[in-house]
Protein backbone atom coordinates (compact mmCIF):
# COMPACT_ATOMS: atom_id res chain seq x y z
CA UNK A 1 0.00 0.00 0.00
CA UNK A 2 1.15 3.49 -0.81
CA UNK A 3 1.68 5.82 2.32
CA UNK A 4 -0.09 8.65 2.84
CA UNK A 5 2.01 12.08 2.84
CA UNK A 6 0.91 14.35 5.80
CA UNK A 7 -0.47 17.46 4.84
CA UNK A 8 0.86 20.53 6.31
CA UNK A 9 -2.07 22.26 8.81
CA UNK A 10 -2.16 25.42 7.16
CA UNK A 11 -4.05 28.51 8.79
CA UNK A 12 -6.36 30.66 7.11
CA UNK A 13 -4.78 34.25 6.36
CA UNK A 14 -6.17 37.59 7.99
CA UNK A 15 -7.97 39.99 5.90
CA UNK A 16 -5.91 42.44 4.30
CA UNK A 17 -6.02 45.49 6.17
CA UNK A 18 -7.48 48.39 3.97
CA UNK A 19 -5.20 51.48 3.72
CA UNK A 20 -6.07 54.66 5.11
CA UNK A 21 -7.64 57.13 3.42
CA UNK A 22 -5.44 60.42 2.64
CA UNK A 23 -5.11 62.89 5.11
CA UNK A 24 -6.81 66.01 3.72
CA UNK A 25 -4.74 68.58 6.21
CA UNK A 26 -2.21 68.46 3.28
CA UNK A 27 -4.23 69.40 0.72
CA UNK A 28 -3.80 73.17 -0.27
CA UNK A 29 -6.93 75.24 -0.90
CA UNK A 30 -6.32 78.15 -3.33
CA UNK A 31 -5.14 81.08 -1.41
CA UNK A 32 -7.26 84.27 -1.76
CA UNK A 33 -6.49 87.06 -3.72
CA UNK A 34 -5.07 89.85 -1.71
CA UNK A 35 -6.37 92.56 -4.29
CA UNK A 36 -9.36 93.17 -6.69
CA UNK A 37 -6.54 93.04 -9.29
CA UNK A 38 -5.82 89.62 -8.34
CA UNK A 39 -8.91 88.25 -8.61
CA UNK A 40 -9.77 89.55 -11.75
CA UNK A 41 -6.31 87.94 -13.03
CA UNK A 42 -7.35 84.64 -11.31
CA UNK A 43 -10.52 84.62 -13.42
CA UNK A 44 -9.05 85.61 -16.78
CA UNK A 45 -6.41 82.82 -16.10
CA UNK A 46 -9.59 80.07 -15.13
CA UNK A 47 -8.69 79.75 -11.62
CA UNK A 48 -11.04 79.37 -9.06
CA UNK A 49 -11.76 81.94 -6.59
CA UNK A 50 -12.51 81.76 -3.03
CA UNK A 51 -16.18 82.93 -2.39
CA UNK A 52 -14.18 84.94 0.91
CA UNK A 53 -12.44 86.75 -1.73
CA UNK A 54 -15.63 88.07 -3.95
CA UNK A 55 -16.73 90.96 -2.38
CA UNK A 56 -17.95 94.27 -3.70
CA UNK A 57 -15.01 96.23 -5.16
CA UNK A 58 -15.25 99.77 -3.23
CA UNK A 59 -14.12 102.61 -5.74
CA UNK A 60 -12.62 105.77 -4.53
CA UNK A 61 -13.54 108.90 -5.22
CA UNK A 62 -10.80 110.40 -7.76
CA UNK A 63 -8.83 107.15 -8.40
CA UNK A 64 -6.94 106.77 -11.52
CA UNK A 65 -7.01 104.16 -13.67
CA UNK A 66 -3.58 102.47 -13.94
CA UNK A 67 -4.10 98.90 -15.43
CA UNK A 68 -5.84 98.99 -18.40
CA UNK A 69 -6.34 94.93 -18.44
CA UNK A 70 -8.54 95.33 -15.23
CA UNK A 71 -11.30 94.29 -16.57
CA UNK A 72 -13.88 94.63 -13.41
CA UNK A 73 -12.79 98.30 -13.21
CA UNK A 74 -13.02 98.93 -16.44
CA UNK A 75 -16.44 97.41 -17.74
CA UNK A 76 -18.58 97.23 -14.26
CA UNK A 77 -18.70 94.49 -11.83
CA UNK A 78 -21.06 93.22 -9.06
CA UNK A 79 -21.60 94.84 -6.23
CA UNK A 80 -21.80 98.00 -8.02
CA UNK A 81 -18.61 99.02 -8.38
CA UNK A 82 -16.54 99.84 -11.75
CA UNK A 83 -18.54 101.81 -14.10
CA UNK A 84 -16.45 102.76 -16.60
CA UNK A 85 -13.70 105.41 -16.90
CA UNK A 86 -13.07 109.17 -18.32
CA UNK A 87 -9.99 110.99 -18.38
CA UNK A 88 -8.41 108.90 -16.58
CA UNK A 89 -11.04 108.09 -13.57
CA UNK A 90 -12.69 105.71 -12.49
CA UNK A 91 -16.26 106.08 -12.23
CA UNK A 92 -18.06 105.51 -8.98
CA UNK A 93 -22.01 105.13 -9.33
CA UNK A 94 -24.27 104.64 -12.24
CA UNK A 95 -25.60 108.17 -11.89
CA UNK A 96 -22.05 109.63 -12.26
CA UNK A 97 -21.73 107.41 -15.73
CA UNK A 98 -25.09 108.44 -16.93
CA UNK A 99 -23.85 112.41 -16.43
CA UNK A 100 -20.83 111.96 -17.88
CA UNK A 101 -22.58 109.89 -20.55
CA UNK A 102 -24.90 112.57 -21.37
CA UNK A 103 -22.34 115.51 -20.78
CA UNK A 104 -20.14 113.97 -23.94
CA UNK A 105 -22.98 113.72 -26.12
CA UNK A 106 -23.78 117.12 -25.82
CA UNK A 107 -20.01 118.20 -25.89
CA UNK A 108 -19.88 119.50 -22.94
CA UNK A 109 -15.82 119.24 -21.83
CA UNK A 110 -16.02 118.42 -17.85
CA UNK A 111 -13.41 116.83 -15.41
CA UNK A 112 -14.01 113.86 -12.95
CA UNK A 113 -12.29 114.87 -9.75
CA UNK A 114 -9.99 116.63 -11.07
CA UNK A 115 -8.04 117.76 -7.43
CA UNK A 116 -8.78 117.65 -3.78
CA UNK A 117 -9.61 120.35 -1.54
CA UNK A 118 -9.42 120.69 1.99
CA UNK A 119 -12.57 120.72 3.95
CA UNK A 120 -13.33 121.78 7.74
CA UNK A 121 -15.63 119.68 9.02
CA UNK A 122 -17.52 119.95 12.41
CA UNK A 123 -15.55 119.51 15.94
CA UNK A 124 -11.96 120.89 13.68
CA UNK A 125 -12.01 117.78 11.65
CA UNK A 126 -10.37 118.58 8.46
CA UNK A 127 -11.20 116.16 5.35
CA UNK A 128 -10.38 116.05 1.63
CA UNK A 129 -13.25 116.22 -0.51
CA UNK A 130 -12.45 115.76 -4.71
CA UNK A 131 -15.75 117.21 -6.76
CA UNK A 132 -17.48 114.83 -8.53
CA UNK A 133 -17.59 116.42 -12.34
CA UNK A 134 -16.20 119.66 -12.84
CA UNK A 135 -17.33 121.56 -15.97
CA UNK A 136 -14.15 123.18 -18.02
CA UNK A 137 -15.10 126.68 -20.12
CA UNK A 138 -18.53 127.24 -18.40
CA UNK A 139 -20.03 128.52 -15.44
CA UNK A 140 -22.77 130.05 -13.65
CA UNK A 141 -22.63 133.12 -11.66
CA UNK A 142 -19.05 133.73 -12.61
CA UNK A 143 -18.41 130.80 -11.08
CA UNK A 144 -16.91 127.54 -12.05
CA UNK A 145 -19.50 124.48 -12.28
CA UNK A 146 -19.60 121.49 -9.79
CA UNK A 147 -21.92 118.47 -10.48
CA UNK A 148 -22.55 116.24 -7.44
CA UNK A 149 -24.43 113.22 -7.65
CA UNK A 150 -25.92 110.76 -5.17
CA UNK A 151 -27.76 107.67 -4.48
CA UNK A 152 -28.62 108.32 -1.07
CA UNK A 153 -29.27 111.11 1.57
CA UNK A 154 -27.25 109.70 4.54
CA UNK A 155 -23.96 109.64 1.99
CA UNK A 156 -20.85 110.81 4.01
CA UNK A 157 -19.72 113.47 0.68
CA UNK A 158 -22.69 115.43 1.16
CA UNK A 159 -21.35 116.69 4.78
CA UNK A 160 -17.98 117.29 2.61
CA UNK A 161 -19.96 119.48 0.37
CA UNK A 162 -21.71 121.61 2.64
CA UNK A 163 -18.29 122.38 4.17
CA UNK A 164 -17.10 123.10 0.52
CA UNK A 165 -19.61 125.29 -0.09
CA UNK A 166 -18.81 127.51 2.94
CA UNK A 167 -15.49 127.27 2.15
CA UNK A 168 -15.35 127.79 -1.17
CA UNK A 169 -18.59 128.87 -2.04
CA UNK A 170 -17.48 132.18 -4.64
CA UNK A 171 -15.48 129.94 -7.12
CA UNK A 172 -18.03 127.24 -7.32
CA UNK A 173 -21.26 126.56 -8.14
CA UNK A 174 -22.74 123.28 -7.32
CA UNK A 175 -25.35 121.42 -8.66
CA UNK A 176 -26.92 118.47 -6.91
CA UNK A 177 -28.45 115.48 -8.75
CA UNK A 178 -30.27 113.15 -7.41
CA UNK A 179 -33.74 111.33 -7.39
CA UNK A 180 -36.50 113.33 -5.77
CA UNK A 181 -36.92 111.23 -2.80
CA UNK A 182 -33.15 112.59 -1.83
CA UNK A 183 -33.57 115.56 -2.74
CA UNK A 184 -36.45 116.21 -0.17
CA UNK A 185 -34.24 115.28 2.47
CA UNK A 186 -30.91 116.91 1.27
CA UNK A 187 -30.13 120.19 3.34
CA UNK A 188 -30.15 123.21 1.64
CA UNK A 189 -26.83 124.34 2.36
CA UNK A 190 -25.95 121.37 -0.06
CA UNK A 191 -26.43 123.20 -2.90
CA UNK A 192 -26.60 126.01 -5.56
CA UNK A 193 -29.01 124.38 -7.86
CA UNK A 194 -31.06 120.49 -7.72
CA UNK A 195 -31.96 118.47 -10.01
CA UNK A 196 -34.16 115.45 -10.18
CA UNK A 197 -32.30 112.75 -12.03
CA UNK A 198 -35.09 112.10 -14.06
CA UNK A 199 -34.62 115.91 -15.58
CA UNK A 200 -30.86 115.23 -16.54
CA UNK A 201 -30.81 115.62 -19.73
CA UNK A 202 -32.64 119.18 -19.27
CA UNK A 203 -29.89 120.43 -17.11
CA UNK A 204 -27.00 119.45 -19.35
CA UNK A 205 -29.00 120.81 -22.56
CA UNK A 206 -28.91 123.75 -20.89
CA UNK A 207 -25.38 123.82 -19.68
CA UNK A 208 -24.28 123.15 -23.49
CA UNK A 209 -26.24 126.35 -24.33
Amino acid sequence: MASKVPTKNTKAKPPAKSKPAPSRTGTSRPKAPKSAKEATRAVRDGQKVPRESQKPIYVPRAMPATDDDDVLMAHGAGGGAGFGRCGGRLLGSRLEQTLCDRLGQAGVAHSHSPRHYEVRMTEGQVAAYAPMIVLRGRGREGKSVVIEAAEDAASPILKKVVSFRGQYGQEFYVILVAQDDVLDEVALATYDEACSATNANTLISRLAE
